[in-house]
């Protein structure tokens, strides 16, 4: 469990995953995978390297891993990647305007912001989505900055994209904790060298987001609420 003396002091800000962390889900994430695996097929690639059972982060790795052993242009493997990335954003947003938001985020924004603490996102989803996502469950005016996918920024567990978020905050990486949903932010938060802490508002069990590094685990980010409020009053 994370005592007071392990947030960092000062802390600046916290930065957040999206999807089933600040907002429920509305992403067909079996669509998607599916319609990713086709094109790469499309684009020359055998399917049977690739599954739908698999994180898009392990498909779309191998697949660009597979190009640069290949020898294929980096030209191309740009316009590969960013051919995948339309095809995810249109996946995305297809059902965003049923988007909810998780018991709890709202207030605990409120209270971030009304003590002075940044709200960053980092998410995998496109920029369009985020930010209608974010506006629909009216979470986006408590929000900074957003750092979203983009086919010229490594996304997480990678740490360039919350590198690149908290130098648009303006702060040090060493002044923020990462807030998520899944192992591959747990990975993020460890590559960047931060304090993760996990929700269970996804759909990983509790025993994987312990195993993949989490410091401390709550319900939802609701339940957050009265920690922030001890950490930030000491």
């Amino acid at each position: 469990m994370v005592s007071i003396k392990d947030i960092p002091n000062p802390l600046k800000a916290v930065i957040f995953d999206l999807d089933d962390t600040l907002v429920l889900s509305t992403v067909d994430f079996a669509k998607f995978k599916h319609l990713v695996i086709e094109r790469i097929v499309r684009q020359g690639e055998d399917g049977k390297l690739y599954s739908p059972n698999e994180t898009i982060v392990a498909i779309l790795g191998r697949y660009e891993q597979r190009m640069l052993a290949q020898g294929v242009p980096e030209n191309e493997i740009r316009a590969r990647l960013a051919e995948l990335d339309r095809i995810m954003d249109e996946v995305e947003l297809e059902r965003v305007s049923e988007t909810e938001a998780i018991e709890g985020a709202a207030n605990l924004l409120q209270l971030l912001r009304a003590k002075g603490i940044k709200v960053g996102i980092l998410t995998r989803g496109c920029h369009e989505y985020a930010t209608e996502a974010l506006s629909r469950t009216g979470l986006i005016s408590f929000v900074d900055k957003l750092e979203c996918r983009n086919s010229e920024t490594r996304a997480k567990p990678d740490p360039q994209a919350y590198l690149n978020l908290v130098r648009s905050l303006g702060i040090r990486v060493e002044e923020t904790i990462f807030i998520g949903d899944h192992p591959i932010d747990a990975q993020c938060a460890e590559n960047a060298g931060v304090i993760f802490i996990a929700v269970e508002s996804g759909d990983v069990p509790r025993e994987m987001l312990l195993e993949a590094g989490s410091a401390e685990i709550f319900k939802h980010v609701g339940e957050m609420i009265a920690w922030f409020e001890d950490i930030l009053s000491s």
